[in-house]
């Protein structure tokens, strides 16, 4: 079902209360006292994006937050936030899945949603679109508008469809316990990353940002996928222990007295460009290049093996197979290119003396070696790769 908007007049006649251009049409439905839990994607209600034609930043995210609350309230006033560790009670659950884009000198927003009972069944689903015109190149007021007519019609034509109540769908089931894989969109995740074993229980390492508000994790590795899920996190370190279950011989240790020495060789591998280069690891040779960062960090360290978006989380690895660091940033080229910069492999690890102090102040396992002499790139490679999983985070 497809409700195209383009007047939000005819629509306000049925959202009890809803006023517009400071008028209040009549509702031809009453509000409902069921529980409706709202889920939207994290990532949509904080979007914030660059539009080079007409040359502003705006904020659909904003948009849509305003409008679940200041539009959804008046048909369900009982309305709650689905939010990741935040469990609330409900009796139904709207999925929300929201599309931007630019038509015709029009904002559009697709706004695709499901209605689930708490047991995982499918209520209903519907589309509906709002085709908003620009006006003095105010985006703002255009994403405002445009939420505001498509949450309008997502929340009244459940309303109508369903007719829910307090007593049909009692708020009993909590958020905590519902399938988030019937929440998430699997066709295109939310970013993708890297991740590798620090234990033979499978417990794996990767950048803190890279799990940031999954709903669900997914790790992948030699064809075969299994779900992950956060155990431990340091937004400071920016580092973070995911749960994954896989038992594994291929953890990477930690060098005995955490020592890096300039100049020596290292391995990184990671997956960069998802949906740009192949499913398959990425290795790359270079060494560290500086014992620190960026000016102002702390616990990083240069290193020269090219990476790209996608690598972060993943290991860099010493000839001896010891993990140094984790692979986290990159200079931003661009901004020194429009300086008459042209900055080359300047990429920024955790240190592994940061990475073991937070792995025992979480009493996570993990294994050191001691310091050997010269090896050789085919242990780097090779323990880089046994240990190296690719990651995907969706909402």
């Amino acid at each position: 079902m497809s409700l195209i908007i383009r007047s939000i007049g005819l629509l306000l006649c049925l959202v009890p209360a809803l006023a517009f251009a400071g008028k209040t049409k009549s509702p031809a439905i009453a509000n409902s006292d069921a529980a409706l839990a709202v889920y939207a994607p994290p990532s949509e209600l904080s979007a914030r994006t660059y539009n080079a034609r007409y040359n502003v930043w705006f904020e659909p995210g904003d948009a849509l937050g305003d409008a679940i609350t200041q539009v959804g309230k008046p048909v369900f006033p009982n309305m709650v936030r689905f939010e990741e560790g935040k469990p609330v009670n409900y009796g139904l659950l709207l999925d929300l899945n929201p599309d931007w884009d630019f038509k015709e000198g029009r904002l559009q927003l697709t706004l695709s949603y499901n209605v689930f009972a708490p047991d995982g069944k499918k209520l209903h689903e519907a589309t509906a679109v709002a085709r908003v015109p620009i006006k003095g190149f105010n985006l703002t007021a255009a994403a405002h508008s445009g939420a505001r007519q498509a949450i309008a019609s997502a929340m009244a034509d459940t309303a109508l469809k369903l007719q829910p109540d307090a007593i049909k769908f009692p708020a009993t089931a909590s958020t905590e316990k519902f399938d988030r894989e019937l929440l998430v969109d699997r066709s295109k995740p939310v970013r993708t990353g890297t991740g590798f074993f620090i234990n033979a229980s499978g417990q794996l390492l990767t950048a803190a940002h890279v799990q940031r508000g999954c709903v669900v994790l997914e790790a992948r590795k030699d064809g075969k996928a299994f779900r992950v899920t956060p155990r431990a996190a340091s937004e400071l370190l920016d580092v973070a222990v995911l749960d994954s279950a896989q038992a594994t011989a291929a953890a990477l240790p930690l060098r005995s007295g955490e020592k890096l020495v300039l100049g020596e060789s290292v391995t990184s591998v990671g997956y960069p460009l998802q949906g740009l280069l192949a499913d398959s690891p990425n290795l790359t040779r270079g060494n560290v290049s500086s014992a620190s960062g960026m000016k102002g960090s702390y616990g990083m360290f240069q290193f020269s093996a090219p990476i790209q978006p996608g690598n972060s989380g993943g290991p860099v690895v010493s000839d001896n197979g010891e993990l140094l660091g984790i692979a986290v940033g990159t200079l931003n080229a661009k901004s020194l290119v429009d300086k008459g910069l042209l900055p080359q492999n300047v990429n920024f690890a955790l240190d592994s003396t940061y990475v073991a102090q937070f792995l025992r102040r979480e009493h996570i396992a993990f294994s050191e070696v001691q310091p050997k002499g010269p090896g050789d790139m085919k242990t780097a490679n090779d323990a880089a790769l046994g240990a190296t999983v690719q990651l995907a985070c969706f909402q």
